[in-house]
C-alpha cells in the first residue's frame, strides 16, 4: 500500500516592534508611512514566515493569543480553559459592533501612509482556531481591516472580505 498526502509546515515566528514590522515586513517602496501604533499585548504581534498554504510566504502576524510557536504555531483564547493565551486585554468598540457583541483581547495595527502612486494593494489572510466549528456563537473571533481618507466612500471603510465577496 502507498498513500500519498499533502502536508504544510507551521508558521515561524518571532517579535518585532510596531514601527519595524510596518516599514520593514508590511510596506514595500514607493510609501510613505507614519503614527505607526500597535494596541494590544506585546507577544500578540510579530512577523512570519511560512511554508504553508496560507499563500503569503511572509508577513506579520497579529493575534488575540500570542505569536510564540509553542511547537504548533500561535496560539490564541478559545473556549476551553486550557487552549490557548489570555491576554486580559480589552477588546474593540468596532469590532463589537460589528460582532454584536463584546470583544476581548484585540489587537490593534494602525498607520498612515502616503503612496506614490494611484493605488495600494495589501494581501491578508485571517485564521481562526474557531472557524468553523463555533461560527454564530459567543466564541467567534472578529477580523476588520479598515482604510480611511480622501476619496473613500464615508472617510472609513472596512475592506476585508470573504471569499465570496461577502464582509
Amino acid at each position: 500500500l502507498t498513500f500519498t498526502a499533502n502536508s504544510f509546515a507551521q508558521l515561524t515566528t518571532s517579535p518585532g516592534s510596531a514601527s519595524s514590522l510596518v516599514q520593514n515586513t508590511l510596506l514595500g517602496p514607493g510609501v510613505t508611512v507614519s503614527n505607526i501604533s500597535f494596541s494590544g499585548a506585546s507577544g500578540a504581534l510579530g512577523q512570519f514566515s511560512s511554508n504553508t498554504n496560507l499563500g503569503i510566504s511572509s508577513g506579520i502576524v497579529m493575534t488575540t493569543g500570542t505569536i510564540a510557536n509553542n511547537g504548533d504555531g500561535p496560539q490564541g483564547p478559545n473556549d476551553q480553559p486550557s487552549s490557548g493565551v489570555d491576554n486580559n486585554y480589552p477588546g474593540y468598540s468596532r469590532l463589537s459592533q460589528l460582532a454584536g457583541t463584546t470583544t476581548f483581547n484585540a489587537s490593534i495595527l494602525e498607520f498612515d501612509f502616503v503612496p506614490y502612486s494611484d493605488s495600494v494593494k495589501f494581501r491578508y489572510v485571517f485564521g481562526s482556531e474557531e472557524y468553523p466549528e463555533y461560527v454564530g456563537t459567543q466564541f467567534n473571533d472578529v477580523f476588520a481591516f479598515y482604510i480611511s481618507g480622501p476619496g473613500i466612500p464615508g472617510g472609513s471603510q472596512n475592506i476585508a472580505q470573504l471569499p465570496n465577496g461577502g464582509g
